[in-house]
């Protein structure tokens, strides 16, 4: 690897003759406010040194013309490329003739010494997806010497390429030849090392390393891409030059990852990020994972996210055509079934107006599980479901995808009631996908995995309150299955403490039962969900206050308490209790409801 400060004009036009970004790469993406801000580094600083960051190439074998791929830096050679062209293309006739030899040299490049001008190729040899419009731009009137009408280059519904030349059009349009003629020697000006150039060869092959530990600061470098180019850079390479097969890898990629991945409106879906602990992953770099994991995990695998570029290229190393094509096709399989059902739900979970018309049932098992792993972003295991929605073909209601979901959420719920650490997700999901679910309930060494009833019971006096939320959703759905006719609630309700988290207001009791009464603020039995947050007079008032409201006075409305708030069987119970048995709420009441509690929950997560 070297690393050397750069003019513009010696990484354009001191070798490699042909920088190459990579034929699937991700198209070129940046926008006017990037654009602007470039010119207006140029711009502002031709008294100093002006530093437009860094670009990493990697030598390929072709020697002949002499080639590299454009790791990192695609975006900011082609936006350099394009200023260099609209800024000729502004000139006027006498600086175009007096620049013409610098535009030649560094935005194209001859195979053969004695070829004629007018046959060079262009520089940067773009993406398969860009081409055609960089291509029409770059060569536009340089060999014919003629004036460019850029409006007659693009296309009625232009590539970012066409923008990004059009918006340096018009804008150089509006300054005058000395102002253009001075960008252009500050950019080509041999003393202005602009760049950093970084040249790995063929044996540093951890292309991702590499980026992070030498720009830090910039924008992560893509794992998602890098791997999606190893792929079909080998996928190709299998092809071993017949055209119909390379034919077929083009239409694969189009219809089973462009299709799939790409957004021509920006960013979408797959773009979506995660957090990772202090890691963040967009959508298509989890997916990617997922596809590893269920494909080449081993049962004792902890987890490999961090080092995932290298575990496709290391477990592809030896693939021939049909293990690519199956590759592709299973990961396109799976990303619709990860837009389906975890993208999907995901999207409207974090989105108000639509959480509020998705409603769970508690007979839909699946779904079940679904909401689970998303509202406790449990996401480790999603390699398994992926896994077992594949093997269903989709189907939730099969009967071997809908019990191994139910001990997923068994183990997960068990899991979290009790406050376990989820550190070991990752291989525990390993271990599944090559033993099956089972193995999450079986005994290891002297210790053993499953949660018992016992432990269950006693982390019922503490529970936090998103883990309440949802257990107090389920017992209320699991309810209405077995007693009413109504078939879904959404995810939407607020938790409520029925002796408010501050009591010292309105329910004290002597001192020496203080402990006593703390010890019951979070406890499972004192908890229930409303459909609105109660005012906040209400919320803190005493018990007959919360369940009956408080009055309308000359200063105030009235506020409703839980008489108000009884759709759910939950919070129906308390008013009941309060009605016909006591209109006293103590820990006695919260004791005899945990236990209650309890015996629903142990039904619907039983242990395996």
């Amino acid at each position: 690897m070297e690393a050397k400060e750069k003019s513009l004009r010696e990484v354009f036009g001191s070798g490699p003759q042909k920088l190459v970004v990579p034929f699937f790469q991700r198209r070129y993406v940046w926008n006017e406010r990037n654009w602007a801000e470039l010119l207006k580094t140029i711009e502002e600083n031709d008294d100093v040194k002006v530093f437009l960051g860094s670009i990493i190439i990697k030598w390929g074998e072709n020697r002949e013309p002499s080639e590299a791929t454009i790791v990192d830096g695609q975006q900011r050679l082609t936006t350099l490329s394009l200023l260099t062209k609209a800024i000729y293309d502004e000139f006027d006739d006498e600086i175009r003739n007096n620049v013409k030899d610098t535009i030649h040299n560094v935005l194209f490049y001859k195979e053969n010494t004695t070829d004629p001008i007018e046959r060079s190729e262009i520089k940067i040899k773009h993406s398969r997806v860009d081409e055609p419009a960089y291509s029409k731009i770059i060569r536009a009137g340089v060999f014919e010497e003629s004036r460019v009408d850029a409006s007659q280059l693009i296309d009625a519904c232009p590539s970012k390429i066409e923008e990004c030349y059009m918006y340096y059009r018009k804008v150089l349009a509006e300054k005058k030849q000395e102002e253009l003629s001075k960008i252009f020697n500050t950019m080509y000006n041999d003393t202005n090392k602009m760049l950093v150039r970084i040249v790995l060869h063929e044996k540093d092959v951890n292309e991702q390393a590499i980026f992070d530990t030498i720009n830090r600061a910039g924008e992560r470098l893509s794992t998602a891409d890098i791997i999606k180019n190893n792929i079909f850079k080998g996928f190709i390479e299998t092809c071993h030059g017949d055209t119909s097969l390379r034919q077929e890898v083009n239409d694969l990629y189009d219809q089973k990852w462009e299709v799939q991945f790409y957004s021509s409106t920006g960013e979408n879906e797959w773009d979506y990020k995660r957090r990772f602990g202090n890691v963040s992953k967009n959508n298509l770099e989890f997916l990617l994972y997922c596809v590893a994991c269920i494909r080449w995990a081993k049962e004792d695998t902890k987890d490999f996210s961090n080092k995932l570029d290298l575990i496709y290229a290391s477990e592809t190393k030896n693939y021939n055509f049909e293990d690519y094509k199956s590759l592709v096709e299973d990961i396109n399989c799976y990303a619709k079934l990860f837009s389906s059902y975890i993208n999907d739900l995901n999207e409207k979970m974090r989105d108000n107006s639509k959480k509020e018309r998705e409603y769970f049932s508690y007979k839909d098992d699946v779904r079940r599980l679904l909401l689970i792993l998303e509202i406790f972003g449990v996401q480790m295991f999603y390699p398994f479901v992926l896994k077992i929605l594949k093997e269903a073909n989709g189907d939730l209601t099969d009967t071997k995808l809908i019990e191994q979901a139910k001990m997923l959420e068994t183990f997960v719920m068990r899991r979290r009631i009790v406050g376990g650490s989820v550190s070991d997700y990752a291989s525990k999901c390993n271990l599944i996908l090559n033993k099956g679910v089972k193995q999450l309930f079986v005994q290891t060494g002297e210790r053993e995995i499953s949660i018992s009833d016992v432990e269950i019971k006693m982390a019922l006096t503490n529970v936090n309150n998103e883990t309440a939320r949802m257990v107090l959703f389920w017992i209320e759905l699991s309810r209405k299955n077995k007693n009413s006719d109504i078939d879904g609630l959404t995810y939407t309700y607020t938790l409520e403490h029925i002796m408010p988290l501050k009591w010292q207001e309105n329910w004290s009791v002597s001192e020496d039962q203080i402990e006593k009464r703390k010890a019951h603020i979070y406890d499972l039995g004192n908890m229930t969900l409303l459909r609105n947050s109660l005012n906040i007079t209400v919320k803190n008032s005493d018990f007959k206050g919360k369940i009956e409201g408080v009055p309308a006075d000359r200063r105030r409305k009235a506020k409703e308490g839980y008489k108000g708030n009884i759709s759910l069987d939950i919070t129906a119970e308390i008013v009941k209790w309060y009605d016909e048995v006591s209109t006293i709420w103590d820990e006695n009441a919260i004791d005899k409801r945990k236990n209650r509690f309890f015996n629903e929950i142990i039904e619907l997560w039983p242990l395996i």
